[in-house]
């Protein structure tokens, strides 16, 4: 029975799955019920009344249980998401007490930055949050329905036309940057797959991928391992990456390599591609010269399902999304051809 105290609130105590008790309160008996079906719902889902584990504690336990297989960059993009981004706002909140609201504020501090960068953020919630959901720490999570905050910004073009590719591979006096740049643009690799090729994956008309170079540092990740499963993949050669290659000097296993054919760093990496960028009037980075293979793809005609192999999606939306896209702005592009079309009267 509800006992009423003397400041006003009323209080209840509740006995637990395993004997304990717990005492509820609240200002009413509406308030009081709420609170009393509360702990008896966290008590049947099995979690332990009355567990206050930290944020903080449970990203730590997260990172090392959940992550511990991941690539170095990725394992760093949670890391730098929770030490920048969250633990300020939550990090020192006992998991039970965390909110919707409290998600909202960490998203809000982040409203401003570029959308990736609110995923990246939002992901790390949610990812922390549901493993506490699936651990029993939690009974709801309460990141769900929280979403980034889309910015209202002039697209960004995501790939190159005919002429700047002209001009980028003008660019490229050095052999190393023009290989790069010509493996990017005509077989659609990712810059990390183009920094692992080696010459014996080149054979004849074709190049396959086998293995990839992200950094840890300034140092390539000795493990070499491709993004996905999708992405080991055999690429034609179109003839003008022949060329290329035909006059690329071959300095050790790496196409991509530096002067002593050993494999790229990081650091040798940038200076290579801010040579490049610096001798242009237009914004480029390497992502966009694999947009720009996946845009001549279309154009070609290439089904959906050829380009994304050829891609290394392992999901055929990843392609639908891009495909999707440029046929929009194709349609776009007819606007003028439609309303000539009407105006001068050939409907009839």
């Amino acid at each position: 029975m509800p006992k009423k105290r003397k400041d006003g609130r009323y209080q209840r105590k509740i006995t637990l799955s395993d004997g304990r008790h717990k005492i509820v309160y609240g200002r009413t008996l509406a308030e009081l019920n709420a609170a009393a079906d509360a702990v008896r719902d966290e008590d049947r889902q099995g979690i332990r009344v009355g567990d206050n584990t930290l944020v903080g504690e449970w990203a730590k336990i997260w990172l090392e249980k959940y992550k511990a297989d991941l690539r170095p960059n990725t394992k760093a993009m949670y890391r730098n998401a929770y030490n920048t981004h969250i633990l300020d706002t939550i990090g020192n909140m006992p998991l039970r007490d965390v909110k919707p609201v409290h998600i909202r504020e960490v998203m809000s501090g982040v409203a401003e930055k570029s959308e990736s960068l609110q995923r990246k953020v939002l992901i790390t919630l949610q990812q922390l949050f549901s493993t506490a959901c699936l651990n029993g720490l939690i009974a709801k999570d309460p990141t769900e329905g929280i979403k980034i905050t889309p910015h209202a910004r002039p697209e960004k073009p995501k790939s190159l036309s005919g002429e700047q590719v002209e001009k980028l591979l003008q660019a490229c006096t050095e052999p190393t940057a023009e290989v790069f740049a010509g493996l990017c643009l005509y077989c659609g690799l990712r810059r990390e797959e183009a920094l692992g090729l080696q010459w014996g994956d080149i054979a004849g008309d074709s190049l396959t991928i086998r293995r990839a170079i992200s950094f840890v540092g300034n140092q390539p990740d000795p493990s070499q391992e491709l993004k996905t499963k999708a992405a080991h993949r055999t690429i034609p050669i179109p003839a003008p990456l022949k060329e290329i290659l035909s006059k690329t000097p071959r300095r050790g296993l790496y196409v991509v390599g530096k002067a002593d054919g050993g494999p790229m760093t990081k650091i040798a990496f940038r200076r290579m591609w801010d040579k490049v960028v610096q001798r242009l009037e237009f914004s480029v980075h390497p992502h966009m010269l694999r947009h720009t293979y996946a845009t001549s793809l279309y154009h070609a005609g290439i089904d959906l399902r050829t380009a994304q192999y050829l891609l290394g999606h392992s999901s055929i939306q990843m392609t639908a999304e891009i495909y999707t896209h440029l046929g929009s702005k194709d349609g776009m592009n007819a606007a003028g051809k439609i309303e000539s079309f009407f105006t001068d009267g050939k409907t009839g």
